[in-house]
């Protein structure tokens, strides 16, 4: 029997980090969908009141949620719920903003990475459980190709992405019969320049950047929009029968590392 049924999606979510890149995509593309965004970002509050004026256009108006998953995840998710009257979906795209290679990192950004990544995306899927599983909602978030591949700018993000991953496929395994979905999406380099915003990029970072989109086998990066289709898509009905795993959104790069 073919299942001819529209996909759907719960009537909420929070956003975090979603003042921008794909957070930002995610955050328009659900509100086209009918679905009340809470956009969670932790200092750029022009970026976020433009977003929420932009996804107003198209569907329910957001509203604004201040902190910082590192510190305090928990108080995104309960300021959320506070807000939305509920949290059916989290998506979660924040990374603390440190390049460079595994021998020069500090202690301090080795915990900021592992802070961010790891514990606080575990706080977020925790304190969001009781909503989640009242409407079967899903959680997804991004990592990246340099979880299982080296990348030599990411000395900080790259162990602790792999930890991240670890951690989706375990709660993927528990929280299943809770009826809670939990999916990470991982694109390579993404083409939108806010993903660079507070970061020092290095003059040589322009030529990685070439190189990759002339290796990619569709010979261009992913969008931040098109990353963000991805995202919106494990939310919905559609892929309910998905859970703990990681969803390449690379044009085929991965295939050739």
């Amino acid at each position: 029997m073919i299942d001819t049924a529209q996909p759907t999606w719960p009537d909420t979510a929070l956003v975090v980090g979603g003042s921008r890149g794909i957070g930002r995509q995610t955050v328009i593309q659900l509100a086209a969908r009918g679905v009340r965004c809470a956009i969670g970002y932790q200092s750029r509050t022009q970026m976020a009141e433009d977003v929420a004026a932009e996804a107003a256009e198209v569907g329910p108006e957001p509203v604004l949620v201040r902190g910082d998953q590192g510190e305090d995840p928990r108080a995104f998710v309960e300021t959320a719920v506070e807000q939305l009257g509920g949290c059916g979906s989290i998506v979660t795209t924040a990374v603390p903003m440190l390049m460079g290679r595994l021998l020069d990192v500090t202690e301090e950004e080795y915990r900021t990475a592992m802070d961010v990544q790891v514990w606080g995306f575990q706080e977020l899927v925790r304190a969001g459980l009781e909503p989640l599983q009242e409407v079967g909602g899903s959680v997804v978030t991004i990592s990246s190709l340099g979880a299982d591949s080296y990348a030599s700018y990411y000395g900080a993000i790259g162990p602790a992405k792999g930890a991240l991953e670890t951690t989706v496929r375990y709660f993927g395994a528990e929280l299943g019969k809770r009826g809670v979905r939990v999916n990470a999406v991982s694109p390579c380099l993404v083409d939108d320049p806010s993903h660079s915003i507070g970061i020092d990029v290095p003059e040589s970072f322009g030529d990685v950047i070439d190189a990759v989109a002339k290796r990619t086998p569709v010979r261009r990066l992913a969008t931040s929009a098109e990353v963000a289709s991805v995202v919106v898509a494990l939310l919905s009905s559609s892929f309910r029968m998905v859970t703990g795993q990681v969803v390449p959104v690379d044009g085929g790069y991965s295939l050739l590392a």
